[in-house]
């Protein structure tokens, strides 16, 4: 710093204009310091909040990843799940139902013996007598088809029947099946479409259309009954 020599008489310092001039140039560079001094710390402030801003980003995604790792580990624990439900059910099934297979006649030894038609009209009028008891029972039929679904067909039952009268599109069913990473995969969709086709044949769920008929949708059986 610039130390202005004090004048002994106060009267002819204030009337030197060399001596104020002096004063002045030690007084601004005075100034220029302590700017330079605050505009470093400006700067160390500004990269500090940067680092923490960057750095809180991170934490971000890093918890965002965690979030959807354990989505997607309650998705897969609940299709294991249902998917040993599913196989204890089959097994079960496959105790109880070994009636559901038959011996089928010969063709050659139908042709000269004349059975095979004999059997068929026994087969059509067994299973019209089946049909019309599923009809008033319904609970019956549903569980035969039922045990024979396999995991994935016993999961979208499980999903479906959560929200029976939900209009189920083959979108919709995708995703609560595979995940939201499948909401723009159209091969996924078709997949839970044709599955919703093959339940509706089975007649756990109607498969209805929209009133211009442009767009089908499913719903529950047991909806439908109760509507």
């Amino acid at each position: 710093m610039v130390i202005a020599m004090q004048p002994t008489d106060s009267g002819a310092a204030s009337a030197n204009p060399s001596w104020v001039a002096v004063d002045m140039g030690a007084l601004i560079h005075q100034c220029d310091a302590e700017l330079a001094k605050h505009d470093a710390m400006l700067d160390r402030l500004t990269s500090g909040v940067a680092a923490l801003e960057a750095e809180k980003q991170a934490v971000r995604s890093a918890r965002q990843q965690v979030v959807l790792t354990r989505e997607e580990a309650l998705r897969v624990q609940e299709m294991l799940h249902s998917a040993a439900r599913a196989g204890a059910a089959l097994r079960s099934g496959q105790r109880e139902g070994e009636s559901s297979f038959k011996d089928v006649p010969d063709p050659d030894e139908c042709k000269r013996t004349g059975a095979c038609a004999d059997e068929a009209a026994d087969s059509s009028d067994a299973a019209a007598t089946s049909a019309e008891e599923g009809s008033h029972t319904g609970k019956a039929s549903t569980a035969f088809d039922a045990s024979k679904l396999g995991p994935r067909g016993m999961l979208a039952m499980q999903i479906i029947n959560s929200e029976p009268t939900l209009q189920w599109t083959g979108k919709l069913l995708a995703v609560r099946l595979e995940g939201q990473e499948v909401e723009a995969d159209g091969k996924a969709h078709n997949r839970a479409r044709t599955l919703m086709d093959d339940l509706a044949k089975k007649r756990l769920v109607a498969k209805l259309y929209s009133d211009d008929g442009r767009r089908c949708y499913f719903v529950a059986a047991a909806a439908m009954e109760a509507a």
